[in-house]
């Protein structure tokens, strides 16, 4: 069974975690290694499903806030477990966002207005209040 799957679409990168995977830093470095060789050497943007995803190794988790290959990283969940894992990617470089929805996740990464390094690291998205 795959662990993830992983592709690419209009100059976006997709991860999909298979259902129930407890991500090891080895599945995690093919994860990266597959991104890598579809971003063909282009920083991209990046989201990450995680529904289903049963745990994560302190060696995977630090591997992957530390790596740097991505020029955003939206994570779509769809529940408090996802939630708080997407939590610990407030310590990445890269601009990180943890969203339910994967239309705002898109918009995000690809809004050209947005300055990556001046937004807050993996927060939840709320709906906005308008006076």
């Amino acid at each position: 069974m795959d662990q993830f799957t992983a592709g690419r679409s209009d100059n976006v990168l997709y991860l999909r975690w298979t259902s129930g995977i407890h991500i090891t830093h080895p599945v995690a470095v093919k994860a990266a290694r597959d991104l890598e060789v579809l971003s063909a050497g282009d920083n991209l943007p990046l989201i990450v499903e995680m529904g289903g995803i049963d745990g994560l190794t302190l060696q995977a988790r630090l591997g992957m806030n530390s790596y740097r290959g991505f020029a955003r990283v939206a994570l779509i969940g769809d529940g408090p477990v996802d939630e708080v894992l997407a939590g610990f990617a407030h310590a990445s470089p890269t601009s990180t966002r943890y969203f339910t929805s994967e239309a705002e996740a898109l918009h995000w990464i690809q809004a050209p207005e947005l300055d990556a390094r001046k937004e807050p690291a993996a927060y939840p998205t709320r709906p906005a209040v308008v006076p």
